[in-house]
C-alpha cells in the first residue's frame, strides 16, 4: 500500500484524471486530497469526483505548497507518494520506486530532478533529469540529483526531516527545502527513477498530459516571485549546510 497526497488548489478540473491513473497503478493507494479553497471560489464537491479518497479542506488558510508535506506525516503505509496536480503517471511508476528502493537503498525518488553548481549561488540547473527528459532520448539508470520536483517517492520516514528546521519560504520552494533537509539531516540521496522511451509504464508523467495541464495561467512559475524567491533559496540553504552532488 502507497499513501498517494495529492493537493487542489485552482486545478480541479484535473483530479479526475488524476485519481484514475493512481486507481489504475499495479500497487494498491489510499488516495488523500489536501484541498484548499481560492479565496472568493466556491467550494467544489470533490467526493463526486474521488468517492473513495480521504479530504481535507481549508476554506480560509493557504498552506501552499508545503502543507501536503506535513500533511504525509499522518501516513501510516511504509511508503507515500507526493504529487504535483499536473502530473499523470504510467500505471507501474509506483511499483518502479519501490523496486529502485529495494535494489538501490533508501532513497527518495523523483519525475524532475535538478544538479546545482555552488559556484552559481542561485536557482540554476546545470544538469536535469526527468520525464522532460524523454524527448532527448531518456535514461535508462538512475541518477542523482540534488532537488526533487514534481513529485515525491519515498519511505514516511523521509517526511521527519521536514521538522528540523524552518524553510526560507512557506510560498514558494518547497521542493528545495524538503532536498535541502534530507540531504542535511538524513544523508539521503535523491535520484530520479529510469525513464526508458519503450516503457511508458514506468514514466513519472505522461509528457503530453504533464506540458499542457503544467503550462496553464495558474502555473506557480508564471507568477512574478517565483525566480526571486528561489534564488535566494538556494543561496540560503548553500550557506547554511546544503553539500551538492557535485562537492562529494
Amino acid at each position: 500500500m502507497v499513501t498517494v497526497i495529492l493537493n487542489v488548489y485552482k486545478r480541479p478540473q484535473y483530479l479526475k484524471e488524476q485519481i484514475e491513473a493512481f486507481e489504475n497503478q499495479t500497487v494498491p493507494c489510499d488516495i488523500w486530497i489536501d484541498y484548499t479553497v481560492p479565496e472568493g471560489e466556491q467550494m467544489y464537491d470533490l467526493s463526486s469526483i474521488a468517492p473513495n479518497a480521504k479530504i481535507t479542506t481549508r476554506t480560509n488558510q493557504n498552506l501552499f505548497h508545503i502543507g501536503r508535506f506535513f500533511y504525509g506525516l499522518n501516513a501510516q503505509s511504509e511508503y507515500v507518494f507526493i504529487c504535483d496536480d499536473d502530473i499523470i503517471p504510467g500505471k507501474n511508476y509506483l511499483q518502479h520506486c519501490i523496486n529502485i528502493i529495494k535494489n538501490e537503498g533508501d532513497c527518495v525518488l523523483t519525475g524532475y530532478g535538478l544538479k546545482f553548481d555552488r559556484n552559481i549561488p542561485r536557482y540554476h540547473a546545470v544538469e536535469r533529469y526527468g520525464w522532460h527528459s524523454l524527448a532527448e532520448g531518456g535514461f535508462n539508470e538512475s541518477k542523482e540529483v540534488d532537488m526533487a520536483g514534481h513529485n515525491w517517492f519515498m519511505k514516511r520516514s523521509s517526511l521527519s526531516y521536514i521538522t528540523r528546521e524552518m524553510p526560507y519560504s512557506f510560498e514558494n520552494g518547497e521542493d528545495l527545502f524538503f532536498s535541502y533537509v534530507l540531504q542535511k539531516y538524513g544523508n539521503i540521496p535523491i535520484k530520479v527513477a529510469p525513464h526508458k522511451p519503450n516503457e511508458p509504464e514506468n514514466w513519472s508523467c505522461d509528457p503530453n498530459k504533464g506540458m499542457r495541464m503544467g503550462n496553464d495561467n495558474n502555473a506557480t512559475w508564471r507568477q512574478s516571485n517565483h525566480l526571486p524567491i528561489r534564488d535566494a533559496s538556494v543561496k540560503h540553504y548553500l550557506d547554511n549546510g546544503w553539500k551538492l552532488v557535485n562537492d562529494k
